[in-house]
C-alpha cells in the first residue's frame, strides 16, 4: 500500500476542489494513484447523483451574464437555503450563467450539451452534488437580446432581464419594476399573452357572483371589460411603474418619458 501524505491529498485536492477527507479516501482506494483516484471520485460522484438525483430541490440561487446584446437569467435549484446562500454554490450558478451567455444556450437542454471547464455540464452538477452532499439541478435558463440589455438580481434570488434600446440606467429602472412586481408580469404586452391563460381568466370572472347576477346575454361583454384590469395587472407595458415614475405612469408611458424602449424581459424566482 503507497504511503497517502498530505502532499498527495493536496494535489488531488488542487485538481478536483474536493473536501480533504475525501481526496484522502479516494487516494486509499486507489492505492495512491491520482489518475485512478480521479476516475474514483468520478464514479462516486455518478453514485452520488443517483443517491440524491430524486430529491426535491424547492430552494436555489438566481446569476446573470450580460453581454455582446445579450442577458440570460440562469436558475439552480437545491435542496436547502443553507446551500442556497452558500458563496461557494452562488459562485457555481454565475459559472453556469457565464456558460449559458458564452455558448448562446437559451434552454435547460441546449445549456446540457455544453461543456464547464472541459467537463460536461451534468458531469460538473454531479461533482457539486459529491462536494455539498445534497441535490442541485439546473432548473431554469432565459435569454433575451437587444440594443441594449439591462439585468438585476435581488439577493440571488430573484432576477430580471430587460432588454431594448436607450438608456441602460433607465432600462435598469424596469428590469428593478420586473423583479418587484406583483402580480410578476405574464408578457410584455396584451399580444403575447398565453391564449390558454386569457381563457382562463375570463372563466374565473365569469364564474364570480357579481357577473352571474347579471342577464346571461350581458355576461360575455362584461367579461371582456374586466379582462382589461387582468391585463393591467399583469402585463408589463401596462403595468404602473413602480421606480422613477411619476404618479400613475405605466412602464409603457415611462418608457416614452425617457426615451427607452423595452422590447422583452426574463425574470427567475428561487423558491418557486
Amino acid at each position: 500500500m503507497a504511503e497517502i501524505t498530505a502532499a498527495l491529498v493536496n494535489e488531488l485536492r488542487a485538481a478536483t476542489n474536493l473536501p480533504m477527507m475525501k481526496c484522502k479516501q479516494a487516494l486509499t482506494a486507489s492505492n495512491g494513484d491520482i489518475q485512478a483516484a480521479v476516475e474514483w471520485l468520478r464514479k462516486q460522484g455518478a453514485a452520488a447523483g443517483a443517491k440524491f438525483g430524486s430529491r426535491e430541490t424547492p430552494c436555489g440561487a438566481t446569476a446573470l451574464a450580460i453581454g455582446n446584446g445579450a442577458g440570460v437569467a440562469v436558475l439552480v435549484g437545491c435542496q436547502t437555503d443553507f446551500v442556497g446562500k452558500n458563496d461557494a454554490f452562488r459562485a457555481f450558478v454565475q459559472k453556469v450563467a457565464d456558460l449559458a451567455l458564452a455558448s448562446g444556450a437559451d434552454s435547460v437542454d441546449a445549456l446540457n450539451a455544453q461543456k464547464l471547464d472541459g467537463v460536461a455540464l451534468p458531469d460538473a452538477f454531479i461533482a457539486q452534488i459529491q462536494k455539498i452532499g445534497e441535490n442541485i439541478k439546473l432548473v431554469a435558463v432565459k435569454r433575451v437580446a437587444g440594443a441594449a440589455i439591462a439585468g438585476y438580481n435581488h439577493d440571488g434570488r430573484i432576477a430580471a432581464l430587460v432588454a431594448g434600446s436607450g438608456d441602460a440606467a433607465k432600462l435598469k429602472q424596469v428590469a428593478l419594476h420586473v423583479a418587484s412586481a406583483n402580480p410578476v408580469p405574464v408578457a410584455l404586452d396584451r399580444a403575447a399573452v398565453d391564449p390558454a391563460l386569457i381563457e382562463k381568466e375570463k372563466e374565473i370572472i365569469a364564474a364570480t357572483p357579481e357577473v352571474q347576477a347579471k342577464p346571461e346575454a350581458m355576461r360575455p361583454k362584461i367579461v371582456e371589460g374586466k379582462l382589461g384590469r387582468f391585463f393591467k395587472e399583469s402585463v408589463l407595458l401596462e403595468q404602473e411603474m413602480l421606480f422613477d415614475a411619476e404618479k400613475g405612469e405605466s412602464v409603457e408611458k415611462y418608457a416614452k418619458r425617457v426615451a427607452i424602449t423595452v422590447g422583452g424581459f426574463a425574470r427567475l424566482q428561487a423558491g418557486q
